[in-house]
């Protein structure tokens, strides 16, 4: 079977280490308070890891990079995490040798318990995750019963908490597939997220809405400014699509500035697909195009006529004097002919 591969934090980065002992499951006396069905075992296997001080998330704090492997390497977890969350770690694994590190990463969802070395900042051992019995209780309460212990540790190496859960569920965003719950801790959607979009006219999205717009970089400040030059009604999908495509706040007040208001969102992004820029109605407006209006440019851009290409014809004595003659030119070349 291939290998699932989770991320969380920093990219997979293939550490240059053999890795040791294959991964098992190690039964386990049951969790107190798990139920029936719960994940009620140790999961063992084999992990390594790279630090380099330069390696730092958004909140500039030192991480290290781990890779897990589980049962004959059908999953495999790599992830940043900081170097203060890992108890215990010796301060030597940075650049120095360790032959005998012991640390642990507790997690809402389960404790992982390394030993292992260290030699010049990469490092290989054996691992186990145990399982939260209070975690499992508590996720419970919000409907994720009978949770494997796979599945506790893949929410244990994303730190999906029963606090970010109950935030999300409080915002509107209540029994959730366990995949969309992860899914939203991966690009940040917490219930803050959930709320400000919601004050700003977004209500009741769905979980695909809410990754997208975070995946695509839609915050509430776009959204308010849009607002402010009269795009009002617009959907998930519209302001997705706008950052797909690059629209800028700026851009459209260059383009209101150049002559071209009160532009459609599908306008919008038109202009950033066939590179519509301020600049370029400048410029045709400078050579007589004054009452061309956004399916004209558009249509100038794709048959590739520019202010140059309209200079040189009329300098070879054609007559171009309206988009379509300058177009006309674009399609036939010399065939044309003037009027």
């Amino acid at each position: 079977m291939r290998g699932r591969c989770w991320l969380a934090g920093l990219t997979v980065v293939v550490v240059g280490v053999v890795l040791s002992a294959r991964a098992t499951v190690i039964p386990a006396a049951p969790i107190a308070g798990a139920g029936q069905g719960a994940g009620t075992s140790q999961v063992s296997g084999s992990w390594t890891a790279e630090t380099h001080p330069e390696w730092k998330g958004d909140d500039v704090v030192p991480r290290v990079q781990l890779s897990l492997r589980t049962v004959e390497d059908r999953d495999h977890w790599g992830f940043g995490v900081p170097m203060a969350e890992l108890a215990d770690l010796p301060g030597a694994a940075r650049e120095g040798v360790v032959s005998d590190a012991r640390f642990t990463l507790a997690r809402d969802a389960g404790t992982f318990r390394f030993t292992g070395s260290f030699d010049g900042g990469q490092g290989a051992g054996t691992f186990v995750f145990s399982p939260s019995g209070a975690y499992v209780s508590a996720m419970a309460q919000f409907g994720y019963r009978n949770l494997s212990t796979e599945q506790l540790m893949r929410l244990a190496v994303l730190d999906v908490t029963s606090a970010f859960t109950r935030d999300l569920r409080d915002a509107g965003q209540a029994n959730l597939a366990l995949d969309d719950l992860t899914r939203m801790k991966i690009h940040g959607v917490t219930g803050a997220v959930v709320r400000g979009f919601g004050a700003a006219g977004l209500v009741a999205l769905a979980p695909d809405d809410l990754v997208r717009l975070r995946i695509h970089g839609v915050t509430t400040e776009f959204i308010a400014g849009l607002k402010s030059r009269n795009y009002s009604g617009l959907t998930a999908d519209d302001y997705t699509r706008m950052r797909i495509h690059g629209v800028t706040l700026d851009e459209i007040d260059a383009l209101a500035t150049a002559g071209l208001r009160g532009l459609s969102a599908d306008d919008l992004v038109r202009f950033r697909i066939h590179q519509v820029r301020p600049e370029f109605i400048r410029e045709m407006r400078g050579v007589g195009f004054t009452n061309a209006d956004e399916d004209d440019f558009v249509k100038m851009r794709i048959h590739k006529v520019d202010a140059a290409f309209v200079r040189e014809a009329r300098a070879d004595g054609l007559q171009v004097t309206t988009v379509d003659d300058a177009v006309d030119l674009a399609i036939h070349g010399r065939r044309w002919r003037k009027r």
